[in-house]
């Protein structure tokens, strides 16, 4: 793919990753004549987008998963390597997803696991995808209930971020796009941060111009963190500010809560964790709180939508949370933060986890 005019990119263990900016809605352009050895992976809220979008090729095959985290399983996974295999696409085809962290991850596992790895450009259409879910190589896939149980590392070749589609995204979409930045603010970027706190009304009515910059630091500052631990054995796991407690409120909901919502009511827990533990300040958390309540995030410890009373509520968080990626002996292990840019991750017992709970 020939690089914009303006891109940034980083290293992997699987080679250099290009990151373009575009002020226009576009795919990677291939070639127009003799075979094309790629595939298209949408959804059915992107479909329509991506058949407008610059360079698209009637010729290349289509895969069109049904929208929301539900199709993010095992047979999906499946239809993609069958629709790749139907049109006999070999180890040097490409897998080209358009559209938001469901269709990336999705894709960008299925290359991996193609041919055991086919190359793989990614063009996020969400908020959340551009400054956070793109950049950085995790792939995954749903299993029983429980989010993003079986993926692999696997960086992609390219990363178009195409700024204008951020106009056209439903509102509770782009609001889970900006909890995933407030998160990379609070653990990289104090500039970031402030743009939060000074800069709301643009933020709201999506300025495009603020809104491009935001995701951009925010691209930036996770790739940077991702070349110095692209496996997350250590400094990356910071990047689940918010996460524990986000998943397991995601998997109790059925995957009904945006995952934004679900991150940014876990970091409120999260940070009513630390102040338990005395690990956190007492002016920062108030400070983050006010934000995440400026932004009509839920900051209850029950989630505002749980029918149920918050006993069972705990319950059914707790058991979920000992499912996460991170425990070691079936300890929960939560990324708490002291400060601004000060973050580690810490054994929780669960007795703890239950009080900021109910």
């Amino acid at each position: 793919m020939i690089p914009l005019a303006q891109s940034f990119s980083f290293s992997t263990p699987h080679g250099r990753t290009l990151v373009c900016y575009s002020d226009t809605v576009r795919l990677p352009q291939l070639p127009e004549k003799g075979r094309v050895d790629a595939l298209y992976v949408c959804d059915e809220h992107t479909l329509p987008l991506l058949r407008q979008a610059e360079y698209f090729s009637a010729q290349v095959p289509l895969v069109v998963l049904p929208a929301g985290d539900e199709a993010k399983n095992l047979d999906t996974l499946a239809l993609i390597a069958e629709k790749a295999a139907e049109y006999g696409l070999d180890r040097h085809a490409c897998f080209i997803a358009f559209g938001g962290g469901v269709v990336c991850d999705i894709t960008a596992l299925a290359a991996s696991l193609y041919m055991r790895g086919v190359q793989c450009i990614l063009v996020p259409t969400t908020v959340l995808a551009m400054a956070d879910a793109s950049i950085g190589g995790k792939t995954a896939v749903n299993l029983s209930g429980y989010k993003n149980l079986i993926g692999t590392f696997y960086a992609a070749s390219s990363i178009i971020l195409c700024f204008p589609v951020i106009s056209s995204l439903p509102e509770a979409e782009y609001r889970s796009g900006l909890a995933e930045m407030l998160k990379t603010a609070v653990l990289y970027d104090t500039e970031l941060y402030q743009m939060f706190l000074t800069r709301h009304d643009e933020i709201i009515r999506r300025d495009s111009t603020c809104l491009s910059l935001m995701i951009r630091r925010a691209a930036e500052a996770k790739a940077l963190v991702v070349e110095r631990d692209f496996t997350e054995q250590g400094e990356r796991a910071f990047l689940n500010f918010g996460h524990t407690f986000g998943h397991a409120l995601e998997s109790l909901s059925h995957f009904s809560i945006p995952h934004g919502d679900a991150v940014a009511w876990g970091i409120s827990r999260a940070l009513a964790v630390g102040l338990r533990m005395q690990l956190t300040d007492k002016d920062y958390a108030a400070s983050l709180i006010k934000i995440l309540n400026c932004y009509n995030w839920c900051t209850n410890p029950v989630y505002f939508n749980r029918q149920c009373n918050s006993n069972s509520f705990a319950d059914e968080i707790i058991v979920r949370m000992k499912k996460d990626k991170k425990n070691r002996g079936g300890i929960i292990r939560l990324v708490l933060q002291e400060d601004i840019l000060k973050t580690q991750v810490r054994e929780v017992d669960t007795s703890i986890i239950r009080e900021v709970l109910i």
